[in-house]
C-alpha cells in the first residue's frame, strides 16, 4: 500500500485535496520522520498566530513564532533540501526564503531580515547584478541545497510584519498546498479551553422572526440586567418562527494573560444530540483562502474585526472548511413544530482542550407558510448575477466583466450612475445586492474618458476604486479613451489624473551634514498612482536601497558610503509615469 502523502501529491482537484484527513496524513508521515517536529528556531513554543486564523480577505496561512520581541533570531534547516524560490517585497512576507524537502514537503520563512552563508551571497549579487531590491526567483533544483541543522537565515519584520517574529509554514511542494505545521508533532504547551465571545441567530430570510423581530440576535453573552458589565449565563430560550442558522465568536490563548486571541482547531454545532454543521480547516490551497469572506458575518467584521463563523452555506462556496452535515440543510435550521430544540456548540484547540456552550430555541409554526419575499429589482439598475456563470454588465461609459464563481451566490449586481467632481468620467458604482462581500476572485472594470484631455496627458489617467473616503488607484492599461484595471472589490469606479511625482525627504539626517548611526533613512510617498520603481545612485553608482512599504522607508547601510563627502540621489517612478530625482550631500 502506497504511503498517504504520496496519494496527495497526485490529487489536482482542489475539491478532493480538502477532504483528505490531514492529521492522520501528517501523524502517519511524522511516525516514521519526526524532522518536522523540530522548529526552525531554538526558542520555546510561543505563538502569536495560529495557522488559518481569520485575517482581511484571506486565512492566515502559517505560524507566527514569537521570537522574543527582537530580530536577528537564527533559522536553521529542519531537514534537508534546495533553496526553490527566494521573495523579496516591500509588503506581504517581506524577505521569504523557500526550501523544497527531497520527501515531498516545503518549508516557507517569511519576514526575514537577513540571509545567511551561500544564499546571502546569491541575493546580494542578484540584487546588484540586477539593480533592484525586490525580485521573486525561482532557482533551479539543488542550485543551492541545504543540510539539516545549518543556518539558513535572521527573523525580523520586513514586509507587512507588525512586530518581530518568525512566520512559518509547511507546504505540499507538488502544488504549495499549505498543512497546519501543527500537525507534525511540534510540541508545545496550551493548557487553556477556547473562549467562547458570543453566539447569534440570524433569520434567513424577512418571514423569520427572532423574539418576534426580523432581525439578527445575539444570545451569548447577554447583559444581565442589573449590571452591564456581567454577563448571564443566557440558558433562556429564543423563540424563533421560520428558518435561520447560527454564527459564533471564538479565539483561543495558548497562555495566560496573552493578548493574542488565535484561530481555534475545530467548531461544531449539535441539534438535539446530532451533528449539524462543522468548521475546520486542516489545510488549504492559497486560491482558496478568499473564501473566508463567505463564511463569516461579513458585515459585522468591518465593523468590529470580530469574527462570527455562520452555519449558512453560500452556494459559490465550493470549499469544504464549513460544512453542513445534514444533506440538503446548506446549514440552515427550520423547525416544522411548536416544540423547545437543543443546541450545542464545541470548540476545540489543536491539543483537544474543549469548551461547550448549550442553548435553547423554541420554535413557532408560521401561521402564513407562503414563499418568501424576494426584493425586486428594476432591470435597468442592474444585472442578475448566477454565481456559477460569468457576468458582464455594460452600460454607457463603463463595462464590468467577471468569471464564473466571482460571487458566492445568485445576486443582483446594482448599478449607479452620477457625476464626478473631477470631471474625467461619470461615477459608476457596482455592488452586489443581497451578499455584499468582496468577490471570490478579480474582474476587470472599463471606464471611458469623456472629459477633452491633451494626449500627453491621457498616459496620467487611472482607474480608482472608491470605498468611503478610501481612494485606491488599480493597475490600468488603456485603449484609446477607455481604461480598464483588475479589482478585487466592488464599489465605486472613475478616472483620476495623477500628475503629481513621488516625493522623497530626509527621514533620519540633514542634507549637507554628518551622518550618524549605521543606517541612512529617505521617506518616499505618492499622491495616488502608487511607486512603482526607485534606485539609489551614490557618486554616480546604483547601490542597495531597502524598501519598507509599512513605513513608506528606504534604508542605506551607511557603512556602504565612503568616508568623506558622497552625493546620494534617489530616483522615483509612479505607475503613470511621474518621475523625482532628488540628490543630498551627507559625509560619513
Amino acid at each position: 500500500m502506497k504511503p498517504l502523502y504520496l496519494l496527495l501529491l497526485l490529487l489536482s482537484s482542489t475539491q478532493l485535496i480538502a477532504q483528505v484527513d490531514t492529521s492522520a496524513l501528517a501523524s502517519r508521515f511524522v511516525a516514521s520522520n519526526r524532522d518536522y517536529s523540530t522548529l526552525p528556531i531554538r526558542l520555546p513554543v510561543s505563538l502569536a498566530g495560529g495557522f488559518a486564523e481569520i485575517r482581511p480577505n484571506h486565512f492566515h496561512s502559517g505560524l507566527d513564532l514569537r521570537t522574543g520581541g527582537k530580530e536577528g533570531e537564527r533559522i536553521y534547516a529542519p531537514t534537508d533540501g534546495y533553496v526553490s524560490r527566494i521573495n523579496i517585497s516591500a509588503w506581504g512576507g517581506g524577505k521569504v526564503l523557500y526550501i523544497t524537502h527531497p520527501d515531498g514537503y516545503r518549508t516557507v520563512y517569511m519576514h526575514l531580515s537577513a540571509f545567511c552563508g551561500e544564499i546571502g551571497r546569491f541575493v546580494r549579487d542578484y540584487q546588484y547584478s540586477h539593480h533592484t531590491y525586490a525580485f521573486d526567483i525561482e532557482l533551479p533544483k539543488d542550485s543551492i541545497r541545504v543540510s539539516k541543522g545549518q543556518l539558513v537565515a535572521l527573523s525580523g519584520n520586513t514586509g507587512g510584519s507588525a512586530g518581530p517574529h518568525l512566520h512559518y509554514e509547511i507546504r505540499l511542494a507538488a502544488n504549495d498546498q499549505t498543512i497546519n505545521p501543527l500537525h507534525f508533532g511540534i510540541p508545545y504547551s496550551d493548557p487553556i479551553a477556547p473562549t467562547i465571545a458570543g453566539i447569534k441567530i440570524y433569520p434567513a430570510d424577512n418571514r423569520t422572526t427572532i423574539n418576534g423581530k426580523t432581525e439578527e440576535a445575539k444570545i451569548y453573552p447577554r447583559q444581565n440586567t442589573k449590571s452591564k458589565k456581567t454577563p448571564s449565563r443566557a440558558t433562556d430560550t429564543t423563540i424563533i418562527c421560520g428558518t435561520f442558522y447560527t454564527g459564533i465568536y471564538t479565539y483561543d490563548q495558548m497562555e495566560q494573560g496573552s493578548r493574542n486571541k488565535n484561530g481555534v482547531e475545530k467548531i461544531e454545532l449539535y441539534v438535539d444530540g446530532q451533528p449539524f454543521h462543522r468548521y475546520h480547516v486542516p489545510t488549504f490551497m492559497f486560491e482558496e483562502t478568499r473564501a473566508i469572506n463567505a463564511i463569516i458575518d461579513y458585515q459585522h467584521y468591518q465593523r468590529t474585526r470580530e469574527y462570527y463563523i455562520v452555519t449558512r452555506h453560500l452556494r459559490g462556496d465550493r470549499n469544504n472548511f464549513s460544512l453542513a452535515l445534514q444533506s440538503g440543510s446548506n446549514g440552515y435550521l427550520r423547525f416544522n413544530d411548536n416544540a423547545t430544540h437543543r443546541l450545542e456548540y464545541r470548540v476545540s484547540d489543536h491539543k483537544g482542550n474543549t469548551t461547550r456552550h448549550t442553548f435553547f430555541v423554541r420554535s413557532v409554526i408560521p401561521a402564513d407558510t407562503a414563499t418568501p419575499h424576494e426584493p425586486s429589482f428594476m432591470a435597468s439598475d442592474g444585472e442578475p448575477i448566477t454565481y456559477f456563470k460569468a457576468l458582464r454588465l455594460s452600460r454607457t461609459g463603463f463595462s464590468l466583466t467577471a468569471k464564473p464563481y466571482t460571487v458566492y451566490d445568485n445576486d443582483f449586481l446594482i448599478y449607479r450612475c452620477s457625476k464626478d467632481p473631477f470631471g474625467l468620467s461619470a461615477q459608476h458604482r457596482a455592488n452586489p445586492k443581497r451578499h455584499p462581500l468582496p468577490p471570490h476572485q478579480s474582474f476587470d472594470v472599463s471606464v471611458t474618458l469623456t472629459a477633452n484631455l491633451a494626449e500627453h496627458l491621457k498616459d496620467k489617467v487611472t482607474v480608482v476604486c472608491i470605498n468611503g473616503k478610501n481612494v485606491s488607484a488599480l493597475p490600468t492599461r488603456r485603449d484609446g479613451d477607455i481604461y480598464t484595471a483588475p479589482s478585487r472589490s466592488f464599489g465605486t469606479f472613475a478616472l483620476r489624473l495623477d500628475t503629481i511625482p513621488p516625493t522623497v525627504r530626509p527621514a533620519n539626517f540633514n542634507d549637507g551634514q554628518t551622518i550618524k548611526g549605521k543606517d541612512l533613512k529617505v521617506k518616499i510617498s505618492d499622491n495616488l498612482s502608487g511607486i512603482v520603481s526607485y534606485s539609489c545612485l551614490v557618486d554616480g553608482h546604483w547601490q542597495l536601497s531597502e524598501h519598507d512599504g509599512k513605513t513608506s522607508t528606504l534604508t542605506i547601510d551607511t557603512s556602504l558610503l565612503h568616508k568623506g563627502r558622497n552625493t546620494v540621489t534617489f530616483r522615483l517612478t509612479d505607475a503613470v509615469g511621474n518621475t523625482t530625482e532628488k540628490t543630498f550631500k551627507v559625509n560619513r
